[in-house]
């Protein structure tokens, strides 16, 4: 796959790696993350469950509230998701201090 944007390398694995953390199939995640945009936006915003899939596998990158959403529910800051000067162990350490 081309990089047509210089997108982040890492962030299909960081965002199956906090897929993985929240323990949560696709289809939760999707409803979660839609729920999340919805919360704090006020706007109906419907994020399918094959979309996570495709983020995870790179195939399609999530937009800024879809990255929000993101970070609010594993809990951390945006920069940590989607900047590559924080490497996936930084990322998975990160993800541990924050659960409640």
């Amino acid at each position: 796959m081309r990089d047509r944007r210089n997108t982040s390398p890492l962030l299909p694995k960081k965002l199956f790696a906090l897929r993985t953390f929240l323990t949560v199939r696709e289809v939760e995640l999707a409803a979660s993350l839609s729920s999340e945009i919805f919360s704090q936006s006020g706007r109906p915003y419907k994020v399918k469950p094959g979309r996570i899939s495709q983020y995870e596998q790179g195939l399609f990158e999530p937009n800024l509230l879809v990255l929000v959403a993101y970070a609010r529910l594993g809990k951390i800051h945006l920069e940590l998701v989607a900047d590559d000067r924080f490497t996936l162990q930084e990322f998975r350490k990160q993800l541990g201090k924050h659960s409640c």
